[in-house]
């Protein structure tokens, strides 16, 4: 029992030494740099490709509304 209580203790004062440490600006500066970047690298790599097939699809749909034989005849000869 007594072995539990030194390592909670032991657990404790570690805790409090960091929770007293003071945090270096420019560390905190660096994570939150690498944070931002990391979080628009996600955005990008998930928005690129569906930015890429809704093109594909809009440019499909247009060739295929160009390539169509329009359903209105030739004007009447006078």
């Amino acid at each position: 029992m007594s072995g539990h209580l030194l390592s909670a203790d032991r657990m404790l004062s570690v805790s409090r030494a960091l929770d007293q440490r003071p945090e270096s600006p420019s560390l905190v500066i660096a994570t939150t740099i690498l944070q931002l970047g990391l979080v628009v690298v996600v955005w990008l790599v998930a928005l690129i490709p569906a930015a890429l097939a809704a093109l594909t699809m809009l440019a499909v749909t247009l060739a295929r509304g160009a390539f169509r034989r329009s359903k209105i005849g030739r004007a009447p000869r006078r």
